[in-house]
């Protein structure tokens, strides 16, 4: 977990909003087809993401935005007369095309963004795009379409005119003027203080007697003379490196950051030759004497933070998994590097080709990354405070309870999703099962 930073100012909000306004109006007005509904849609986005900014980094604010505006039950309805509004080409285009395509044309978020807020894979948001264009003379997609589109999407904005503040420019400054308020009288309330007791010593006749008969009764005696200490500081002590275990085994964090494709091959029986009783597994790493360890903690430092952190990222996960995992990785490990430079550049080449949540899956591990395509739609938005238990308890479940999950994931609406994952942390893990089935039967 990474420490709390604090809420984001109302005037950080406010300019927020004022960058994607136009863009949100246009999108709202296209997917509802009702002006009133689009403004309706607007208002509720706008209170809801007020409430809810402070608890994502400022980078994720565009995709978080754009998800709470889709999630709106206006925002899935067919348009009823599509000529009457702007953009009749889109607007004729039924609901989950008409997203996918407004989330790319008009709010300008790349794949992966635009997959994220409808919960999709890249694979089936692109599919949804390619899906929603006519086909020219050779049956595919018709690209002049899809440029008529665009240009019409920029000319729609440059003709949109300026709107009145917003709700949530409304609610950013209605939050900063009450704080403004509170600390005013905040101040009015230390000086008022301050000022009684000044009074009391100035005012008060028997103040100063009463001080000097206090200090006549101290008694001062000098303190005998302080022990040497112990031990002191020394930051060069490798023993205080806070990665010292990523440092003491440099052949285990290449085992980790190589876990995805390890964890690929290990699920993939196919893909590996049979094992080879001649090729042994790496052994765990002999702990390094204090030179080298110095060594290493030189040149660690010495890394620029990105790459530190990508470190750090990879040795997190290398640990969450099971030590039974880690001795299978190992061992799969081996019988890859066996292997000819030209079949290694096959595989890698094979697993690259997955679709995104597949990817984001094998970074759990051999037994969690096959189901995770099934699951992923459920864990899309995680607080952080809540990825460990959720995790832990992935690992937990049985196959059979992980089929019921992805049962669940296709049929529960992205705005209650939290709300079952809650549920099923506070059930005991022996009625896991049951409650799991018992969702599956509402």
């Amino acid at each position: 977990m990474t420490p709390s930073t604090p809420p984001p100012p109302p005037a950080a909000v406010t300019a927020f909003l004022r960058g994607v306004d136009r863009r949100a109006r246009l999108l709202a007005r296209v997917q509802a087809g009702d002006e009133e509904a689009a403004r309706r849609a607007l208002a509720v986005t706008a209170q809801v993401f007020a409430g809810d900014a402070a608890g994502w980094p400022m980078s994720q604010w565009p995709l978080q935005f754009w998800r709470l505006l889709l999630s709106v039950p206006a925002m899935g309805r067919g348009v009823a007369r599509p000529a009457a509004g702007p953009l009749p080409g889109i607007a004729r285009l039924p609901p989950p095309a008409r997203a996918a395509v407004l989330l790319h044309l008009v709010a300008g978020l790349e794949d992966a963004d635009a997959a994220a807020a409808l919960d999709l894979p890249v694979a089936t948001y692109q599919g949804r795009i390619r899906d929603a264009l006519p086909r020219d003379a050779l049956g595919q997609p018709d690209l002049d379409v899809w440029r008529a589109w665009s240009a019409a999407v920029k000319r729609t904005l440059e003709a949109l005119p300026d709107a009145t503040p917003t709700p949530l420019e409304a609610i950013s400054y209605a939050a900063g003027r009450t704080a403004r308020r509170r600390q005013r009288w905040l101040w009015l309330g230390v000086l008022l203080c301050a000022l009684a007791l000044a009074a009391t010593f100035v005012l008060h006749p028997g103040t100063r007697a009463a001080i000097d008969v206090w200090r006549q009764r101290v008694q001062v005696q000098p303190l005998p003379p302080a022990d040497p200490p112990k031990a002191r500081f020394d930051p060069a002590d490798p023993a205080l490196q806070p990665d010292r275990a990523l440092l003491a085994a440099p052949h285990e964090l290449q085992l980790a950051r190589r876990l995805p494709l390890l964890a690929w091959l290990a699920a993939d029986a196919a893909a590996l030759p049979p094992a080879d009783p001649a090729i042994a597994p790496a052994t765990a790493d002999a702990p390094p004497d204090a030179t080298e360890l110095a060594r290493r903690t030189q040149a660690w430092e010495r890394l620029a933070p990105a790459a530190r952190a990508q470190a750090r990222a990879a040795w997190a996960e290398w640990q969450a998994l099971t030590d039974a995992e880690r001795t299978q990785l190992r061992a799969i490990a081996a019988r890859f590097d066996a292997l000819p430079a030209a079949d290694q550049q096959a595989l890698r080449e094979r697993y690259a080709q997955q679709p995104f949540d597949a990817h984001r899956g094998w970074h759990l591990g051999p037994q969690l990354g096959r189901d995770w395509p099934r699951i992923a739609p459920l864990f899309a938005f995680v607080a952080a405070g809540e990825r460990a238990a959720l995790l832990q308890l992935l690992r937990e479940l049985s196959g059979d309870d992980l089929a019921a999950l992805a049962r669940l994931a296709q049929t529960t609406p992205p705005q209650a999703r939290a709300a079952l994952r809650h549920a099923l942390l506070a059930e005991p893990p022996a009625r896991r099962s049951v409650w799991l089935q018992a969702q599956l039967q509402r």
